[in-house]
């Protein structure tokens, strides 16, 4: 008896054990929107999930749902608990979001490596402690590459962009359309080859990655870039803060690892070899590049230098020194 009691214990010892272990097993769904090919979901968060897995001894991973919430609805999407983390455009949400703009503003020259690491920082020091994203943990910030404008008639100069209908993107895309005189068309990006394609819009302001990743080449041939950098878009990385505090220690210690400025920094590195293939894409489809020449770039800073003193004081009014921030920011892309 006492032999078989020793054995039923240890099956049932074995038995509680193994429900412990998967118990404190965690799968978090990322609601992601766009589609499967963009560099998000094809590169980034495979990798991020790794990350996590590899920290976690395999117990704690991601799955990348598309199509739950429209892009525009995500952060309410996640801060309401219906997906566990997301990546959101800061400007789909207009009013919730100030310093975000600041990373957004024309003539900050860079790729989205350097950007990203700079602007993390820069939250980090400045804008961490305001909270304006609610009920979410922002594990980074982050842009995409340069901002180009891409239309499907030659455009040779910024004069030729007046009038024209435009997608802009929300945020400060929205104040350089308006100094450039630009009928602007408000749109996700998801929208946008539907749009462009049917005459609903000319053209676009969008990154070389959207070349490949929305197909943009196969309908805008047109591309105005700028090296002194015409836009770029805030992005966030967001985790639901009751997810996070209903995680474990370790699992929360692997989201704390696994954030910041290094993840910043990781990011913007995936989103500069999307430009890198969306160029090749762009070129086999036979659009033409055409970068601004001097006059053209005094021309748009000229147009544009306005913004900058708007976004400074509307951070400002958060009791935020806006110009220093920016400074900073400045000083910190390599």
């Amino acid at each position: 008896m006492n032999k078989i009691s020793l054995g039923l214990g240890a099956i049932l010892s074995a038995a509680l054990i193994g429900n412990v272990a998967s118990a404190a097993e965690k799968t978090l769904t990322v609601a992601s929107w766009a589609g499967p090919k963009h560099a998000m979901n094809s590169t980034f968060f495979p990798y991020y999930t790794k990350q996590l897995e590899e920290c976690s001894g395999g117990s704690l991973s991601l799955k990348v749902e598309q199509g739950m919430a429209p892009a525009p609805a995500l952060y309410d999407f996640v801060r309401d608990g219906a997906a566990d983390m997301t990546w959101i455009v800061h400007g789909y949400t207009p009013g919730k979001f100030v310093t975000t703009k600041l990373a957004e503003l024309p003539g900050i020259p860079g790729n989205a490596q350097s950007i990203s690491t700079a602007y993390m920082k820069t939250y980090e020091k400045y804008f961490a402690a305001l909270g304006e994203a609610k009920g979410v943990e922002t594990l980074a910030v982050f842009t995409h590459g340069p901002g180009n404008f891409n239309t499907i008639t030659p455009v040779n100069s910024y004069k030729d962009l007046e009038g024209m209908k435009i997608r802009v993107g929300g945020g400060v895309a929205n104040d350089i359309g308006i100094a450039l005189g630009i009928a602007g068309v408000n749109m996700p990006a998801p929208a946008v080859y539907e749009a462009v394609s049917s005459g609903v819009a000319n053209g676009v302001m969008f990154p070389m990655e959207t070349m490949a990743a929305f197909k943009i080449a196969e309908i805008a041939k047109y591309t105005l870039t700028n090296p002194d950098g015409n836009y770029t878009t805030s992005f966030g990385l967001l985790l639901n803060s009751e997810t996070y505090s209903g995680l474990s220690q370790e699992h929360r210690d692997c989201f704390d690892k696994n954030s910041g400025v290094d993840l910043a920094t990781v990011i913007g590195g995936f989103w500069d070899i999307a430009d890198d293939v969306g160029m090749e894409g762009a070129l086999a489809e036979g659009v033409k590049i055409t970068e601004a020449n001097a006059a053209e770039r005094a021309y748009y800073t000229e147009k544009t230098a306005h913004i900058e003193a708007k976004i400074i004081a509307e951070i400002d009014a958060l009791g935020v020194n806006g110009a220093e921030a920016l400074a900073y920011f400045k000083s910190e892309i390599k």
